[in-house]
């Protein structure tokens, strides 16, 4: 076999109580790399992550099925790595630089590659290992040469923090940037729902499905890094009244944003590529928490997501508490036998809506559409006819229950988000 096919063949191995193997091997699949074998461990080993005897098993493994790549579940140190390689003769990748090589691949706009650029020298400014031992003679001192008496591994450290430096001021201005730009939407835009979820849960099919975008939704890990909005335009439903009447209702738009997917075992290092979902969420009139109906693990991956949430918006003002209305969205329903429907439905999260978005994604508009009520207010108004550019603003805006033309103008009676309803209180009539 060839250095190139070993170097695709992977075995897995994890150590202590929280292991999570079958994601691992979800993450490695991700990478290309060809799961051919597990090694597992109940207690994790200070000096060599596996003990000895399971490293010399892991050596055995390693020949027996040709595999090139070690990958570890945990975050490894730089000499638990060394003990690990040099034990198994192949080459040794712990889970954070594994999550780091995948935001790598799919990073696609500037600020995300960014993100994944600062987590990768955060995670290697520990583990630098210099080239030469010897103190260099050289002159100079400048940003890109050491100085007198500076060892290389002193000079290749403070040319890795130069860079993070650089990188977390540019973030900090995008982040300020995106901060003006939520302000101006919020202003004057429709009201916003964050998609928030455990990785691959299928927000960007339920994106796709509710805006008509047609964005990647490989079945991958961290298939989506950067936010996306979409808007979701204004739809009519209700029904015809009894009296003959159309009795529809116009319901609003709303702008939708995709975010990065949550994981257990999130590396710190990468903490920093969720700060626009996180603010996504934080600024959103409502979030709809996608999870995967079919997954083994279902209650841990909400539990996951409601977590770091909770520690996002503690940070943000120290509450820990969302202040929107939440719609849990179980997903991917198709892949899930009736009984189970109904233990989750009847059991487990009975005000949940279980759907597929690749069947029919109404249910979850309904719900949004709803929850968007519920963070509305009701009004009844009366615009002048020789101020029609006002009701003309309504639409997109506001749920229209009923519209009635008179001589003077038009009455209405509309919800309106809360942030957008007092542009209309000059109208109100009641």
């Amino acid at each position: 076999m060839t250095d190139e096919r070993r170097q695709e063949r992977a075995i897995l191995v994890g150590a202590g109580d929280d292991r999570q193997m079958r994601e691992l091997g979800r993450l490695a699949e991700t990478l290309g790399l060809e799961v051919v074998g597990v090694l597992e461990q109940g207690r994790r080993d200070g000096v060599g992550y596996l003990g000895r005897g399971k490293r010399e098993e892991l050596k055995g493994l390693v020949g027996d099925l040709e595999a090139g790549v070690v990958v570890a579940d945990d975050e490894l140190s730089s000499s638990q790595a060394r003990v690990l390689e040099k034990a198994a003769g192949a080459t040794v990748v712990d889970r954070t630089l594994l999550i780091i090589r995948i935001f790598e691949a799919h990073a696609r706009d500037a600020a995300s590659r960014l993100e994944v650029e600062l987590a990768e020298l955060t995670y290697r400014l520990p583990r630098v290992r210099g080239g030469y031992t010897a103190l260099s003679r050289l002159g100079g001192g400048g940003v890109t040469t050491r100085g007198p008496g500076e060892q290389q591994l002193e000079y290749d450290r403070r040319v890795i923090r130069q860079r993070m430096e650089r990188i977390r001021k540019r973030l900090t201005e995008e982040k300020a940037a995106r901060r003006v730009r939520s302000a101006r939407l919020k202003k004057e835009g429709p009201p916003s729902v964050a998609l928030v979820g455990y990785t691959n849960a299928g927000k960007t099919t339920i994106l796709n499905a509710l805006s008509g975008e047609d964005r990647s939704t490989a079945d991958r890990l961290f298939e989506t890094l950067e936010t996306t909005t979409r808007l979701v335009k204004s739809s009519r439903g209700g029904h015809q009244s009894t009296d003959g009447s159309d009795g529809a209702v116009a319901r609003p738009e709303f702008v939708l944003t995709d975010t990065v997917g949550f994981i257990r075992k999130l590396p710190t290092q990468l903490v920093h590529s969720f700060a626009s979902t996180l603010e996504a969420a934080r600024d959103a009139e409502v979030i709809v928490l996608c999870a995967d109906a079919s997954s083994e693990k279902l209650q841990e991956e909400i539990r996951t997501v409601e977590d770091t949430l909770a520690e996002a918006f503690s940070r943000a003002d120290g509450s820990g508490e969302s202040r929107q209305e939440t719609v849990l969205c179980l997903n991917k329903a198709d892949l899930v036998c009736e009984r189970r429907r109904r233990e989750l439905v009847a059991a487990s999260y009975p005000d949940a809506v279980l759907m597929s978005a690749k069947v029919d994604a109404s249910p979850l508009l309904d719900a949004v559409n709803e929850a968007l009520t519920g963070s509305s207010v009701r009004l009844e108004l009366f615009i002048p006819h020789a101020e029609h550019g006002a009701v003309s603003g309504l639409y997109g805006r506001a749920e229209i229950h009923a519209r009635e033309d008179t001589a003077e103008g038009l009455r209405l009676d509309v919800t309106l988000p809360k942030p957008q309803a007092h542009r209309y209180a000059h109208y109100r009539t009641a």
